[in-house]
């Protein structure tokens, strides 16, 4: 994505927690550069709390209001407000909306609607499924983190061993929880190689060649929570790319000899 597309990040303090926050920040970079940093909630979901440190560590403006009403949380109609003011001024290419709070399942509807590219942002075991599928993207931002940490376990692990450290197990960083997190509606990797053949066949059937960004396009179309990122190759290391994951899917082959381009295709028997 070019750092040129515009991007509103709209977050709800009052269902995301702040340890996500750098998290946050890094992943909206990939899409585009970020216009609008806001962050909404009661006074006592930001002031003394994490976030507010983490307001000033990354420029965040924050709207505090006051709930007058037991039971209804004025930081969502305020994201909503601010979300279509942004939308009908016009200066943005896209929003990402930091929450798992399904009230805003039709926003994410309004604002594809107005053509606008939406991400989502949340838990993977809060989402729901009609929330994930009224964005463009959900991206499972604790899955992310948990990743992150298990790399950095991995990391310290390896400088131990490397220094031959006498206490290498107990200087071995460990996962924050200990039990195994959902890992919300994620689709198994035989589902997406099924889809991935079922894409190659429908254009050979057309005679036409299969690009591997169609791939993609047709993968995030198909699966909303879909990142390559998620997971595991042989070996136990994470995928990074789109095409180390399709090549490592027995019988097919991928053809680099175009310029900028690249096919992929079944193999012949």
């Amino acid at each position: 994505m070019s750092d040129e597309t515009r991007i509103a990040l709209l977050i709800d303090a009052e269902n995301i927690s702040a340890q996500y926050a750098d998290y946050i920040i890094d992943e909206v970079a990939n899409y585009g550069t970020c216009s609008y940093k806001r962050i909404y909630g009661s006074w006592d979901r930001i002031v003394r709390t994490k976030w507010e440190a983490e307001i000033n560590k990354n420029s965040l403006k924050p709207v505090m209001l006051l709930n007058n009403t037991r039971g209804k949380n004025a930081s969502d109609s305020a994201l909503i407000i601010d979300a279509m003011d942004i939308l009908y001024g016009g200066t943005v290419d896209g929003f990402c909306i930091v929450s798992t709070d399904s009230d805003f399942t039709s926003l994410a509807r309004r604002l594809t609607e107005a053509g606008k590219m939406v991400i989502g942002m949340g838990e993977s075991d809060k989402a729901t499924e009609a929330l994930e599928n009224a964005y463009d993207k959900f991206v499972y931002i604790d899955v992310l983190a948990r990743q992150a940490e298990e790399e950095r376990a991995a990391e310290l692990a390896a400088e131990a061993k490397a220094k031959k450290a006498a206490a290498r197990a107990t200087q071995t960083t460990k996962v924050r929880d200990s039990k195994k997190p959902k890992d919300g509606n994620l689709p198994s990797k035989k589902m997406l190689e099924k889809r991935i053949k079922e894409i190659i066949m429908d254009n050979d059937d057309k005679s036409r060649p299969t690009d591997l960004g169609e791939i993609g396009q047709e993968l995030n179309k198909t699966f909303r929570t879909f990142d390559v990122r998620y997971y595991n190759r042989k070996g136990g290391k994470k995928y990074k790319y789109l095409k180390e994951f399709v090549s490592d899917i027995n019988g097919l082959t991928l053809d680099e000899s175009s310029r900028n381009r690249i096919y992929v295709s079944l193999e012949k028997k």
